[in-house]
C-alpha cells in the first residue's frame, strides 16, 4: 500500500494531493492545525486509508513527538513511503527593515524549521525501512530568485532548498536510501496567493503583475498541480537532491 503523509493539508495543494491520492486507492496521513470537514467526511469511505494528526508545525520543539505518532499510525503492509512537506506561509511581505519580527519567526519555524527537522526526523526514523521512501519539500521560485518586500520568504525557501540538496546527496551514499527532492508548484489558485495580492505595491514591487495572473487565468488549479506531483513521485528513478519545477514536467 502506498503511504502519503502530508502537512498542511486542511487547504490547497495539501488538500488536492490528499483527495487524488484517496481516490487513487492510497492511504493518507494528513497533518495540520484544523481537518478539512471535505476530507473528513471520507474517513467513513476510505476503509481506514485516512488518518489526521493536529499539530502546529511552528512549535518546534514538539516536532519530534509528532513524527513519533505520524510513524505510529504506519501499517504493515506499507511498499511505498511518501512524505511531503506542504506546509507553509508568505507572510510577512514587507521590505527588509520593516518586517513584523514575531511573523518573521513563524515563517521561519513553518517554511524552514520545521520541514528540515521532520525530513532528519523521517530519515532517522526509517533508516531500517528496505522499500521505496521519498520526502518532498515543496518548494518556490523564491528559492532561487529575489523579489523585492519577499526577504522573509526567500530566504527560507533558499534555506531549505540547501538542506534538501544537502540531505540527497548524502542518502546517495546510505545502502536504504531515502529520496529527498524539492518541488516548486508555481503560482497557484491558492490562499497565499491571496495575500499576496493584498499586499500593496510599497511593500511588494511585483503586486501588480501578481494581480494579472489572476485577471488573466494564469494560476494553476491546486488539482492540476497536484497530479503533476504524484505522477513525478510515482516514476522509477528521481534524481536525489533535485529541484523539481513544475514548468519542465507539464507536457
Amino acid at each position: 500500500m502506498k503511504t502519503f503523509i502530508i502537512t498542511g493539508a486542511s487547504n490547497g495543494l495539501g488538500a488536492a494531493l490528499a483527495k487524488l491520492c484517496l481516490d487513487r486507492g492510497f492511504r493518507c496521513i494528513l497533518v495540520a492545525r484544523t481537518i478539512n470537514q471535505e476530507l473528513y467526511h471520507k474517513t467513513t469511505q476510505t476503509s481506514g486509508r485516512l488518518t489526521f494528526v493536529s499539530a502546529d508545525l511552528t512549535e518546534t520543539n514538539q516536532l519530534e513527538s509528532v513524527m513519533d505518532e505520524i510513524i505510529s499510525h504506519l501499517k504493515n503492509d506499507v511498499d511505498e513511503l511518501y512524505f511531503i512537506n506542504n506546509a507553509g506561509m508568505v507572510e510577512p511581505i514587507k521590505r527588509i527593515g520593516e518586517l513584523d519580527i514575531d511573523t518573521f519567526v513563524l515563517q521561519a519555524k513553518l517554511n524552514y524549521l520545521a520541514p528540515a527537522i521532520l525530513t532528519d526526523s523521517f530519515i532517522k526514523r526509517t533508516q531500517g525501512y528496505n522499500n521505496k521512501k521519498i520526502v518532498v519539500n515543496i518548494s518556490s521560485g523564491a528559492a532561487k530568485n529575489h523579489y523585492e518586500g519577499w526577504g522573509a520568504y526567500c530566504s527560507s525557501k533558499a534555506g531549505l532548498e540547501m538542506f534538501t540538496r544537502v540531505a540527497g546527496i548524502e542518502q546517495q551514499r546510505e545502502e536504504n536510501p531515502a529520496y529527498v527532492i524539492s518541488f516548486s508548484p508555481g503560482v497557484m489558485d491558492t490562499n497565499m496567493q491571496k495575500v499576496i495580492r493584498s499586499a500593496n505595491e510599497t511593500d511588494f514591487a511585483d503586486s501588480a503583475r501578481f494581480h494579472t495572473y489572476k485577471e488573466k487565468g494564469m494560476l494553476r488549479s491546486p488539482e492540476f498541480v497536484a497530479n503533476i506531483l504524484i505522477e513525478l513521485l510515482l516514476e522509477p528513478e528521481l534524481d536525489n537532491g533535485k529541484f523539481y519545477d513544475i514548468k519542465e514536467l507539464i507536457k
